[in-house]
């Protein structure tokens, strides 16, 4: 027991000098030339530092720099210091003391603390020029019963662990779930993104892309973009449920995803005028975007099994249950018209899924992957060109796509996949002729290989995911 006090009374001895320390060199810093800002955490008990205290500081820094930034815009630090001693994390903020007064910095300060969501566990001390610490006057409250601090402190009426304990876990939770804002808004900018992407590459066989409406005369380049506007809002809150659903049970999750993707049909019909531009696009990728973002803030990253396996859970039983029951008296849509013709060749996107979406992953992205290493983000358009069209073909050569199934019949499905075919060994000897010959008979005959356009984009949007997740 006495060694015990003895390591308790040299550990408070070093932290005593780290502080002693930590002072002079903030006087060192200010120098008669600059008032300092210093961030800390106000956290009892040790250690002062560990791996969450430190992604905590970092946030904090982070949320400080917007905040005054976006409140002072004619004055900013000159110079920034991190620093980790045994006192814990801090940042250090130098400002020219010509530029903003130590009172302006502290009122500034303390209204962020107010502001930050945990400001009583954040300490921003100002420093003026001459080394006077600014002080405001203000009692802080305590962090587990919001009365004065120096009270509670005073009479013991909390002991540090709790104290600590309540903090700590306050931090952790914050950590969270600025981690999975973090990732909902990620995953979801990738889905607008893959769709701009997809319909912007041009020219395509009989899909509109910028400079052509393809074989269709009822919608443009102009009409996708209106629809696209109207979407990109609603894959956030995909990601949310997804969020929301991280500890239950995934396969109970296709209903809300469904309510949610019925209104972006809904909105997408407005925006078009009645006209349907993403309609499989909008199942693909929310089904997508859900399991994106359930599988990286369960396991911390993107994994391909583990994506196909929640695809899998959500979808199961989907084509059994909606396509295999259908018969002609019925009121049916275009996949299960096309499913009651041709049978599991016609299940269409609902067959993709279920399956944990082959032709994706198995086949579009592993192409994507050999012809381009690195994020397809940064590159010119015509770059991206060349990247994404040999990766449509090679979609629509083993593709069952039921927008050419149900406008046409299986022999054209089979041009369609054989003409694909020879433009794309075609292209990757440098011939553009034969896909060209591709597009102008799509074209031609009216042929328009959507549903290989809405797996284009989704193979887009999981490149972006994990890249950026992996």
């Amino acid at each position: 027991m006495d060694n015990i006090k003895e390591t308790d009374r040299i550990l408070i001895q070093q932290l005593l000098q780290a502080r002693e320390m930590r002072l002079q060199q903030k006087l060192g810093m200010v120098n008669g030339g600059y008032h300092l800002v210093s961030l800390q955490l106000n956290i009892p008990g040790l250690p002062k530092s560990n791996e969450v205290l430190l992604r905590f500081i970092q946030r904090v820094d982070e949320a400080f720099q917007l905040f005054f930034k976006s409140r002072n815009v004619l004055s900013s630090w000159t110079e920034k210091h991190s620093l980790s001693d045994l006192a814990g994390d801090a940042v250090m903020y130098l400002f020219k003391k010509a530029a903003i007064s130590p009172v302006e910095l502290k009122q500034l300060t303390e209204a962020f603390e107010s502001h930050f969501a945990l400001g009583r566990i954040v300490d921003l001390d100002v420093l003026s020029a001459d080394g006077q610490p600014i002080s405001s006057g203000k009692a802080k409250k305590c962090f587990v019963c919001s009365e004065a601090a120096e009270v509670c402190r005073k009479t013991n009426r909390h002991s540090i662990e709790q104290v600590r304990d309540a903090m700590l876990s306050a931090i952790e939770k914050d950590l969270k779930l600025v981690e999975a804002n973090r990732v909902i808004t990620k995953v979801s900018a990738y889905a607008v993104n893959a769709l701009l992407l997809e319909v912007s590459l041009s020219p395509k066989p009989g899909l509109v892309c910028r400079n052509s409406s393809g074989a269709h005369s009822d919608m443009d380049f102009i009409t996708f973009l209106n629809s696209v506007a109207v979407l990109s809002p609603v894959f956030l809150e995909i990601g949310q449920l997804a969020s929301n659903t991280v500890s239950g049970d995934v396969s109970k999750a296709l209903p809300q995803i469904r309510e949610i993707g019925l209104r972006m049909e809904k909105e997408m019909t407005l925006a078009t005028q009645g006209v349907n531009t993403h309609k499989g696009a909008i199942f693909l990728l929310a089904i997508s975007c859900f399991s994106a973002v359930h599988v990286i803030l369960n396991t911390g990253q993107y994994k391909a099994g583990a994506f196909a396996s929640v695809l899998q859970q959500l979808t199961n039983g989907m084509v059994q249950r909606e396509l295999c029951v259908v018969n002609e008296a019925m009121d049916l849509s275009h996949g299960q018209k096309c499913f009651l013709r041709y049978g599991l060749q016609g299940a269409g996107a609902r067959g993709e899924a279920e399956q944990g979406l082959p032709t994706v992953l198995h086949e579009a992205l592993p192409y994507l992957n050999r012809v381009r290493k690195d994020c397809l983000y940064g590159m010119s358009d015509k770059a991206l060109q060349s990247i994404l069209i040999p990766v449509l073909l090679k979609i629509m050569t083993v593709n069952n796509d039921t927008n050419v199934l149900y406008r046409h019949n299986q022999q054209v499905l089979g041009l369609v996949k054989q003409k694909a075919a020879e433009a794309l060994c075609a292209w990757e000897i440098g011939r553009e002729e034969e896909y060209l010959k591709l597009v102008e008979w799509c074209n031609k005959e009216k042929i328009s290989s959507g549903g290989s356009a809405d797996l284009l984009a989704l193979t887009i949007m999981i490149h972006f995911v994990q890249t950026e997740f992996s």
